[in-house]
């Protein structure tokens, strides 16, 4: 209760005023520092409030409600004024920050108990001040704090709803009213459904109102009420998921959006708790958050058993030094220290373990101002021995404010110009880059990374071009879903073409390049980026700047044109424009430590407390965009002849992503080329390891882009046959045999491409050097082989049937014994309908081994398809004598028995089949063939209904299957 005799201490200045003064100070220093557009951390929360998302929300449900009036702003608005809810956010928690440390209880100890006997045990002295500002400085000040409140990541918010919690239980200490309680328990309710980490501080806060109400806490009318209001927060879980049940864009099932919503929480909270380094990591951040806090909610007594002066003196200066190390500890963590969640986190932000720091620096700073600032009560009232380290008292206090200042004045030092130049303009102009690159005409952006489509999307919404483009992201066109978003969203531009099979199936491959041939007939498409993939097997990138114009594959060659005169001179304006304008901050951010150490005196200090400033992690990314884009340009100048240019898009790119190893070895190789010197293919030579973090050819190539050296053209060549995809494989192998003639392996895999695309005349050019300058070119047996064997196809190709087969049975005298080659003529001739020279082919092999099952197998679908039934039957049943689980022979079989006519047989192999692979469309295609000829009609709608929804509906055979099951049902 409040001393009669006194002023009311919550009327003071302090607990009353200077919360609001230190809130319009941030809020002056965040409007000042603010983000004015997209970043890293904004990313997906101004992708979701613009709308730029296609499936339905089902976490944060509290963000989401208090995001929904930002909706209704115009696009190009949304992420200035996100950052500036983030900051009022942040400006909310540091004064119910600064109002918490001003009504923090200073009783806890013996001494603190002797000299401040205000009511409620407020701070009293005239330095009550320094710890609400202080507190606000270490928290506000600090670098994950600052970042989040001038970019809404949505992180603040949910910091604020733990921070008025925190004051909640605080405000209840003085006034005892229960309704501060249960709005508590409701705010963390609600709380827990939109931020892991306040699930994870559940028995925190449980503890704490039981410390707080003692054995009343048991009460049952109490506890009913704390856990309605509990869980009418909790409640909020089921918003979304009853939202994307009922969603337009994309339903999910409320199930199983709310499975999905639980699942990811807890999966963070399982981490917590399960021995992984999270766990470690939450130790440790701990010992300067939790482990202080719980110290300083304990009332101490006054002396432990021990009433002797010298062990009472003890006691006290224990607990002065455990004050001292937490408050140290405490400060120091807010510098992002070796032991800070900045680098403890593992990515995660941790704020509320900066706050409940900054808490705690709050109360032992002012444990220290009234211990050794002011006198003993009692001693003046009772004049009692002064204490022993009397003489300590104003060192400390001024150690205090030193501490205090040096606190604040590093902390400025340190983070303002890394939040300067992560919240700088450098993603808008990499956005404005774009924008400006873009025609007017308008056109379908194509993007395989979600934040790169995000950022050109700002910027067209900034340039007030948003209805110009189609923004598409190219990962998420395999959900059939996807696709009704875009047709719904761009009626006129994106066809609804999915058929009811794929709303089950997802979208294929072949769909979408027909989809993607099509649209390219009415409308421009353009990638963000170079890219690769199966798209690229019908299209070409030509570079304009940071975008690239897809264009069909010249049918006569596959291979990209070179750009003209024209191209490069527009291509090399945009890049010198680019450098000029947006390089700089990069440079700046990517440049290695000088080797030579600044001395000033604040340098000084960082190293003398294990600080250092981090790189603009916004840079570095748009960066990454820059250098990959700058080494496919350069590519492009190396192959057109442009060795002095190329040279310099590899410099540049190296210069703005010091790891991008691609164009290191592009620039290398282009050092030869102007020496007038090559490079051979040398496989062994290729290392993943180099590559650092990325392990795999599709992550080298999306983060670095393209190579342009022989042995690298050549393994990319390679990988990308290897992945079917014939057309891309092309440009590569021709890239090597431009640069190395000689090569021979080159010239056979390319010559082999060609006859897979069909294009002989092409492949016998290739290969025709070969043939005309044999001393040139030192064959092997296998060479001569492969060549045959090429040649040979590309006749089939022309259809000059008696020359093919002349060169492979040349090949077939010259090596009787070849199983290899014997299995690649057969092939050939199978692939060109030649199924009787097939079939000599496999006899003569057979010969020598007859009971090989693997050749008798391809006797066996020879024989199926010159339509030998008996002969193929025969055949089938060797090879399931030999290997009895043999499915391919047992598949043959039964469709041989079924083209035979010998239905119930067929139908005996495709069922044992269908034991083993369930639901195989071939099998159950089969069964429904044979009950349709069964006349078993309840059998063959059930295997064609089948069928129907599992295949394209547009295929010729479902077309029959439709009729019959029309004919079935009448």
């Amino acid at each position: 209760m409040v001393n009669t005799n006194q002023t009311d201490p919550r009327k003071n200045f302090v607990p009353r005023f200077l919360p609001w003064l230190l809130g319009a100070a941030a809020f002056v220093v965040y409007c000042l520092t603010l983000n004015h557009w997209v970043s890293i951390l904004n990313l997906a929360n101004v992708t979701r409030v613009s709308g730029w998302t296609w499936q339905p929300e089902v976490m944060n449900p509290i963000t989401f409600l208090v995001t929904i009036p930002f909706c209704w702003l115009p696009s190009a608005a949304i992420p200035v004024a996100l950052n500036l809810f983030s900051a009022l956010c942040a400006v909310l928690t540091l004064g119910l920050l600064a109002r918490s440390v001003a009504i923090l209880p200073h009783d806890r100890t013996d001494a603190q108990r002797a000299r401040e006997q205000s009511g409620f045990s407020f701070l009293t002295i005239w330095s009550a001040w320094l710890p609400p500002v202080l507190a606000v400085a270490v928290c506000g000040l600090q670098l994950t704090f600052w970042e989040h409140a001038t970019n809404f990541s949505g992180e603040m918010f949910d910091l604020l709803l733990f921070a008025f919690v925190i004051w909640s239980l605080l405000e209840y200490r003085i006034d005892e009213r229960e309704g501060r309680l249960f709005l508590s328990a409701f705010v963390y309710g609600a709380g827990m459904t939109n931020n892991w980490a306040m699930v994870n501080f559940l028995p925190v806060f449980v503890g704490a109102v039981i410390w707080m109400r003692g054995l009343s806490f048991f009460n049952a009318r109490f506890l009913t009420r704390m856990a309605l209001c509990g869980l009418v927060g909790i409640l909020f879980y089921l918003l979304l998921p009853l939202l994307a049940n009922f969603s337009h864009s994309s339903p999910v099932p409320f199930w199983q959006a709310l499975k999905y919503n639980l699942s990811s929480q807890f999966a963070v909270i399982r981490t917590v708790f399960m021995g992984s380094p999270l766990r470690s990591a939450v130790i440790v951040l701990s010992l300067t958050s939790l482990l202080p806090l719980l110290v300083f909610c304990i009332r101490w007594p006054g002396s432990f058993g021990d009433n002797s002066p010298a062990g009472r003196a003890l006691t006290s200066f224990m607990f002065h030094l455990a004050h001292a190390v937490f408050l140290c500890a405490c400060v120091w963590t807010a510098f992002d220290s070796p032991i800070s969640p900045r680098h403890r986190g593992l990515g995660l932000p941790f704020l509320t373990f900066y706050y409940l720091g900054a808490l705690c620096v709050g109360y032992y700073s002012g444990y220290f101002l009234l211990v050794f600032g002011s006198k003993s009560v009692l001693n003046r009232a009772h004049r009692l021995t002064p204490a022993p380290f009397e003489f300590l008292n104003r060192p400390i206090v001024v150690a205090v404010w030193v501490i205090a200042i040096c606190a604040v004045a590093i902390l400025i030092y340190k983070n303002a110009p890394q939040v300067r130049a992560s919240n700088s303009d450098t993603f808008q102009q990499f956005g404005a880059l774009i924008e400006k690159t873009l025609p007017a005409t308008g056109g379908i952006l194509l993007s395989d990374e979600p934040s790169r489509l995000v950022l050109a999307q700002a910027a067209l919404a900034r340039a007030g071009r948003t209805k110009d483009f189609v923004p598409v992201e190219t990962a998420s066109l395999k959900y059939p879903s996807y696709h009704k978003f875009l047709h719904r969203t761009f009626p006129q531009i994106w066809p609804d073409t999915v058929a009811p099979a794929e709303m089950t199936n997802g979208i294929g491959p072949l769909h979408l390049m027909a989809l993607m041939a099509a649209l390219i007939r009415t409308n421009d498409l353009y990638y963000l980026h170079p890219s690769f993939g199966y798209y690229f097997e019908e299209f070409y990138l030509e570079p304009h700047g940071l975008i690239y114009k897809l264009k069909t594959l010249p049918r006569d060659t596959l291979l990209p044109p070179l750009p003209d005169k024209d191209q490069i001179a527009d291509n090399e304006a945009f890049w010198s424009q680019a450098q000029r304008t947006a390089f700089a901050p990069i440079e700046v951010a990517v440049a290695p430590p000088s080797p030579v150490r600044s001395h000033s005196l604040g340098e000084r200090v960082l190293d003398g407390l294990s600080l250092s400033r981090e790189k603009d992690l916004n840079a570095i990314l748009a960066g990454t965009f820059y250098s990959r884009a700058l080494d496919f340009w350069g590519v492009q100048l190396q192959r057109a002849g442009e060795l002095n240019k190329a040279s310099n898009a590899f410099v540049l790119a190296q210069q703005l992503n010091p790891d991008n190893a691609v164009a290191d070895i592009n620039l290398d190789f282009n050092q030869k080329l102007r020496a007038d010197t090559n490079a051979p293919v040398d496989l062994t030579k290729i290392s993943l390891d180099q590559f650092g973090k990325y392990h795999t050819w599709n992550e080298i190539y999306t983060a670095y882009g393209p190579f342009d050296e022989p042995t690298y053209c050549f393994a990319d060549g390679m990988i990308l046959a290897r992945g079917n995809l014939l057309r891309q494989a092309i440009a590569p192998f021709e890239r090597v045999r431009q640069l190395l003639p000689d090569n021979v392996d080159a010239r056979l895999w390319l010559s082999q491409l060609y006859v897979a695309n069909r294009l002989p005349d092409r492949a016998l050019a290739a290969v025709n050097d070969l043939q005309a300058q044999p001393e040139k070119f030192s064959l092997t047996e296998t060479n001569e082989m492969q060549l045959a064997i090429i040649q040979a196809s590309a006749c089939f190709q022309k259809t000059n049937r008696t020359r093919g087969i002349q060169l492979l049975e040349t090949q077939i005298s010259r090596h009787p014994a070849d199983s290899n080659l014997l299995g690649s003529i057969a092939q050939v001739y199978v692939s060109y309908g030649i199924f009787s020279n097939a079939l000599d082919v496999i006899d003569r092999r057979l010969a020598q081994t007859p009971d090989d099952p693997a050749w008798l197998l391809s006797k066996g679908q020879v024989c199926l398809q010159l339509k030998s039934y008996d002969q193929a039957i025969a055949v089938l049943n060797r090879v399931l004598e030999l290997q009895t689980t043999n499915s391919q022979a047992l598949y043959f079989r039964a469709s041989a028995y079924l083209a035979d006519g010998k239905l119930d047989a067929a139908q005996t192999d495709f069922e044992t089949l269908q034991n083993t692979f369930t639901n195989s469309l071939p099998i159950v295609y089969g069964l429904g063939e044979i009950a349709w000829r069964k006349q078993d009609t309840n059998a063959a709608i059930k295997n064609y209904e089948f069928l129907v929804a599992h295949v394209n509906t547009n295929a010729p055979e479902v077309k029959i299957i439709l009729e019959r099951l029309r004919e079935l049902k009448k």
